[in-house]
């Protein structure tokens, strides 16, 4: 079993954007809020897409989030992760900005939010920046 979401590295062209991506991650809001997550850097997941990520999850994995850190998200400034929802795989993917992914995982992982709660609070590019 994990102690947070996975966040599963699947572009290895720029180790400096990972390496960003996770100090961002480890930095607490100034509210004091964190993301549980734990970074997942293994080069077997290069080009792997969510399908094939989800075939590799390990049994005792039970969050109902899935984060990838693709392409998209370690080219852009923003890190726009891509957040998928486990319990529900008919529910479409997230954007979400890599300073945000405290809210998403806190209140998932509370229910105190629904997934559909950040679809629904999207910029028009489809990213999460926050309500």
């Amino acid at each position: 079993m994990t102690a947070g979401a996975l966040v599963v590295r699947t572009d290895f062209a720029d180790p400096a954007a990972w390496q960003r991506l996770c100090e961002v991650l480890a930095t607490p809001t100034e509210e004091g809020f964190l993301p549980a997550v734990v970074p997942v850097d293994d080069p077997a997941f290069s080009g792997l897409h969510l399908a094939g990520l989800t075939a590799h999850l390990p049994s005792g994995y039970h969050h109902p989030l899935l984060v990838l850190a693709d392409r998209r998200a370690l080219t852009d400034p923003e890190l726009p992760l891509l957040v998928a929802h486990l319990r529900d795989p008919a529910t479409p993917t997230v954007r979400v900005v890599a300073t945000r992914l405290w809210s998403v995982e806190n209140n998932l992982s509370i229910s105190n939010l629904d997934f559909a709660d950040y679809l629904r609070s999207t910029d028009p590019d489809g990213v999460h920046r926050g309500f």
